[in-house]
Protein backbone atom coordinates (compact mmCIF):
# COMPACT_ATOMS: atom_id res chain seq x y z
CA UNK A 1 0.00 0.00 0.00
CA UNK A 2 2.97 2.12 0.20
CA UNK A 3 2.26 4.89 -1.87
CA UNK A 4 -0.42 3.70 -3.20
CA UNK A 5 -3.31 6.58 -4.55
CA UNK A 6 -6.81 5.19 -2.61
CA UNK A 7 -9.78 7.33 -2.47
CA UNK A 8 -12.32 6.40 0.40
CA UNK A 9 -15.98 7.91 -0.48
CA UNK A 10 -17.58 7.83 2.75
CA UNK A 11 -14.34 8.37 4.73
CA UNK A 12 -15.88 10.70 7.39
CA UNK A 13 -17.33 7.93 9.37
CA UNK A 14 -17.81 4.36 10.55
CA UNK A 15 -15.85 1.79 8.77
CA UNK A 16 -14.64 4.54 5.84
CA UNK A 17 -12.91 6.97 9.04
CA UNK A 18 -11.46 4.04 10.11
CA UNK A 19 -10.27 2.92 6.46
CA UNK A 20 -9.10 6.08 6.37
CA UNK A 21 -6.86 5.78 9.34
CA UNK A 22 -5.17 2.72 8.31
CA UNK A 23 -4.21 3.68 4.26
CA UNK A 24 -2.16 6.71 6.44
CA UNK A 25 -0.56 3.58 8.93
CA UNK A 26 0.67 2.09 6.08
CA UNK A 27 1.82 5.26 4.40
CA UNK A 28 -1.10 5.50 1.09
CA UNK A 29 -2.13 9.12 -0.45
CA UNK A 30 -4.79 8.64 0.50
CA UNK A 31 -7.86 10.98 -0.05
CA UNK A 32 -11.51 10.62 1.98
CA UNK A 33 -14.87 12.17 0.39
CA UNK A 34 -18.71 12.90 1.68
CA UNK A 35 -21.67 14.92 1.71
CA UNK A 36 -20.81 15.61 5.49
CA UNK A 37 -17.13 16.53 5.04
CA UNK A 38 -16.40 18.07 1.08
CA UNK A 39 -19.92 17.99 -0.56
CA UNK A 40 -19.57 15.37 -2.25
CA UNK A 41 -22.63 12.96 -2.78
CA UNK A 42 -22.73 9.66 -4.34
CA UNK A 43 -26.63 10.57 -5.46
CA UNK A 44 -24.64 13.48 -7.20
CA UNK A 45 -22.35 11.60 -10.37
CA UNK A 46 -21.29 15.31 -10.85
CA UNK A 47 -19.84 15.93 -7.27
CA UNK A 48 -18.08 12.62 -7.84
CA UNK A 49 -17.09 13.22 -10.89
CA UNK A 50 -15.13 16.44 -9.58
CA UNK A 51 -13.56 14.85 -6.81
CA UNK A 52 -12.15 12.07 -8.54
CA UNK A 53 -10.84 14.62 -11.23
CA UNK A 54 -9.14 16.84 -8.54
CA UNK A 55 -7.21 13.66 -7.06
CA UNK A 56 -6.04 12.78 -10.42
CA UNK A 57 -4.90 16.30 -11.28
CA UNK A 58 -2.73 16.23 -8.08
CA UNK A 59 -1.44 12.19 -8.37
CA UNK A 60 -1.67 11.82 -11.81
CA UNK A 61 -3.37 8.16 -10.89
CA UNK A 62 -5.83 6.62 -8.81
CA UNK A 63 -5.47 2.99 -7.75
CA UNK A 64 -8.15 2.00 -5.54
CA UNK A 65 -11.54 3.51 -5.21
CA UNK A 66 -13.83 2.63 -2.27
CA UNK A 67 -17.33 3.28 -1.48
CA UNK A 68 -18.23 2.59 2.10
CA UNK A 69 -21.43 5.00 1.62
CA UNK A 70 -24.69 2.94 3.19
CA UNK A 71 -28.03 4.63 4.59
CA UNK A 72 -29.87 2.46 7.05
CA UNK A 73 -33.16 3.60 8.17
CA UNK A 74 -35.20 0.78 10.51
CA UNK A 75 -38.54 1.29 9.67
CA UNK A 76 -41.51 -0.88 7.93
CA UNK A 77 -41.88 0.28 4.44
CA UNK A 78 -45.29 2.36 4.93
CA UNK A 79 -43.72 4.26 7.99
CA UNK A 80 -41.34 5.07 5.60
CA UNK A 81 -41.81 8.91 4.08
CA UNK A 82 -41.03 9.01 0.59
CA UNK A 83 -38.24 11.03 0.95
CA UNK A 84 -36.74 8.27 3.12
CA UNK A 85 -37.43 5.48 0.28
CA UNK A 86 -35.95 7.64 -2.14
CA UNK A 87 -32.89 8.38 -0.31
CA UNK A 88 -32.31 4.88 1.05
CA UNK A 89 -32.39 3.49 -2.79
CA UNK A 90 -30.69 6.50 -4.29
CA UNK A 91 -27.91 6.43 -1.56
CA UNK A 92 -27.49 2.09 -1.39
CA UNK A 93 -27.83 1.58 -4.70
CA UNK A 94 -27.70 4.32 -7.58
CA UNK A 95 -24.93 5.57 -5.64
CA UNK A 96 -23.04 2.73 -6.56
CA UNK A 97 -23.80 2.76 -10.17
CA UNK A 98 -22.09 6.30 -10.14
CA UNK A 99 -19.52 5.75 -8.38
CA UNK A 100 -18.75 2.75 -10.62
CA UNK A 101 -19.59 4.88 -13.54
CA UNK A 102 -16.93 7.97 -12.20
CA UNK A 103 -14.34 5.24 -11.32
CA UNK A 104 -13.93 3.64 -14.39
CA UNK A 105 -11.55 5.27 -16.39
CA UNK A 106 -9.26 6.46 -13.80
CA UNK A 107 -8.74 2.63 -12.67
CA UNK A 108 -8.75 1.60 -16.75
CA UNK A 109 -5.35 3.66 -16.61
CA UNK A 110 -4.04 2.18 -13.08
CA UNK A 111 -5.42 -1.63 -13.63
CA UNK A 112 -6.82 -1.11 -10.39
CA UNK A 113 -9.83 -1.91 -8.09
CA UNK A 114 -12.78 -0.96 -7.09
CA UNK A 115 -14.72 -1.96 -3.78
CA UNK A 116 -18.35 -2.04 -2.65
CA UNK A 117 -19.65 -2.86 0.18
CA UNK A 118 -23.07 -4.71 1.12
CA UNK A 119 -23.97 -6.26 4.33
CA UNK A 120 -25.00 -9.77 6.10
CA UNK A 121 -28.67 -8.80 5.40
CA UNK A 122 -28.10 -9.12 1.43
CA UNK A 123 -28.93 -13.28 1.49
CA UNK A 124 -32.12 -12.41 2.85
CA UNK A 125 -35.03 -9.68 3.24
CA UNK A 126 -34.73 -8.60 6.51
CA UNK A 127 -38.58 -6.68 8.38
CA UNK A 128 -38.61 -2.94 9.08
CA UNK A 129 -35.22 -2.48 6.70
CA UNK A 130 -36.58 -3.53 3.54
CA UNK A 131 -34.80 -1.36 1.44
CA UNK A 132 -31.36 -1.34 2.56
CA UNK A 133 -31.33 -5.10 2.49
CA UNK A 134 -32.84 -5.42 -1.10
CA UNK A 135 -30.18 -2.66 -1.59
CA UNK A 136 -27.35 -4.88 -0.75
CA UNK A 137 -28.51 -7.76 -2.56
CA UNK A 138 -28.28 -5.43 -5.57
CA UNK A 139 -25.01 -4.06 -4.95
CA UNK A 140 -23.53 -7.75 -4.85
CA UNK A 141 -25.28 -8.76 -8.28
CA UNK A 142 -23.73 -5.55 -9.80
CA UNK A 143 -20.83 -5.92 -8.32
CA UNK A 144 -20.47 -9.87 -10.02
CA UNK A 145 -21.65 -8.61 -13.31
CA UNK A 146 -19.54 -5.60 -13.41
CA UNK A 147 -16.46 -7.44 -12.71
CA UNK A 148 -16.88 -9.70 -15.66
CA UNK A 149 -17.68 -6.83 -17.99
CA UNK A 150 -14.31 -4.80 -16.72
CA UNK A 151 -12.51 -7.77 -16.68
CA UNK A 152 -10.66 -7.94 -20.12
CA UNK A 153 -9.84 -4.45 -19.27
CA UNK A 154 -7.92 -5.12 -15.83
CA UNK A 155 -9.80 -3.53 -13.56
CA UNK A 156 -11.11 -5.57 -10.09
CA UNK A 157 -13.91 -5.11 -8.68
CA UNK A 158 -15.13 -6.73 -5.16
CA UNK A 159 -17.39 -6.19 -2.65
CA UNK A 160 -17.04 -6.41 1.15
CA UNK A 161 -19.72 -8.47 3.16
CA UNK A 162 -19.08 -7.50 6.93
CA UNK A 163 -21.77 -8.94 10.11
CA UNK A 164 -22.93 -6.99 12.25
CA UNK A 165 -20.28 -3.82 13.02
CA UNK A 166 -19.87 -1.09 15.56
CA UNK A 167 -21.17 2.41 13.50
CA UNK A 168 -22.49 5.57 14.28
CA UNK A 169 -25.21 4.34 11.58
CA UNK A 170 -25.99 0.68 13.78
CA UNK A 171 -25.97 2.49 17.17
CA UNK A 172 -28.51 4.65 15.71
CA UNK A 173 -30.53 1.84 14.61
CA UNK A 174 -29.70 -1.05 17.12
CA UNK A 175 -28.96 1.65 19.80
CA UNK A 176 -26.15 -0.16 22.39
CA UNK A 177 -25.06 -4.17 21.48
CA UNK A 178 -23.24 -5.89 23.61
CA UNK A 179 -19.36 -5.72 22.15
CA UNK A 180 -18.48 -8.70 21.90
CA UNK A 181 -21.53 -9.60 19.07
CA UNK A 182 -20.52 -6.77 17.14
CA UNK A 183 -17.15 -6.22 14.44
CA UNK A 184 -15.01 -3.36 14.80
CA UNK A 185 -15.24 -0.92 12.39
CA UNK A 186 -10.85 -1.03 12.68
CA UNK A 187 -11.08 -4.80 12.04
CA UNK A 188 -13.26 -4.42 8.89
CA UNK A 189 -11.19 -1.60 7.44
CA UNK A 190 -7.85 -4.13 8.14
CA UNK A 191 -9.36 -6.94 6.10
CA UNK A 192 -10.60 -4.78 3.40
CA UNK A 193 -6.72 -3.34 2.99
CA UNK A 194 -5.53 -7.08 3.01
CA UNK A 195 -8.56 -8.01 0.21
CA UNK A 196 -6.98 -5.11 -2.22
CA UNK A 197 -3.76 -7.06 -2.31
CA UNK A 198 -5.70 -9.81 -3.73
CA UNK A 199 -5.77 -10.48 -7.18
CA UNK A 200 -9.69 -11.73 -7.43
CA UNK A 201 -12.62 -10.07 -9.03
CA UNK A 202 -16.26 -10.37 -8.97
CA UNK A 203 -15.55 -11.95 -5.48
CA UNK A 204 -17.66 -11.28 -1.84
CA UNK A 205 -15.47 -11.31 1.07
CA UNK A 206 -17.54 -12.31 4.35
CA UNK A 207 -16.52 -11.05 7.58
CA UNK A 208 -17.30 -13.12 10.49
CA UNK A 209 -17.36 -12.22 13.98
CA UNK A 210 -16.01 -15.04 16.14
CA UNK A 211 -16.31 -14.49 18.82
Amino acid sequence: MDNKVVVVIGGSSGIGEDIVTQCKKLNSRVYSCSRSQNNVDVTDKKSIDLFLNEVFLKENRIDFIINTTGLLIKKPLLSMSNSEITDSYMINYTGVINVALASYKYLKESQGMLINFTSSSFTRGRPNYSIYSSTKAAIVNFTQAIAEEWLPLGIKVNCINPERTDTPMRRSNFGIEPANSLLSAEAVAKFTLSAMSFEHTGQVFSIKNDL
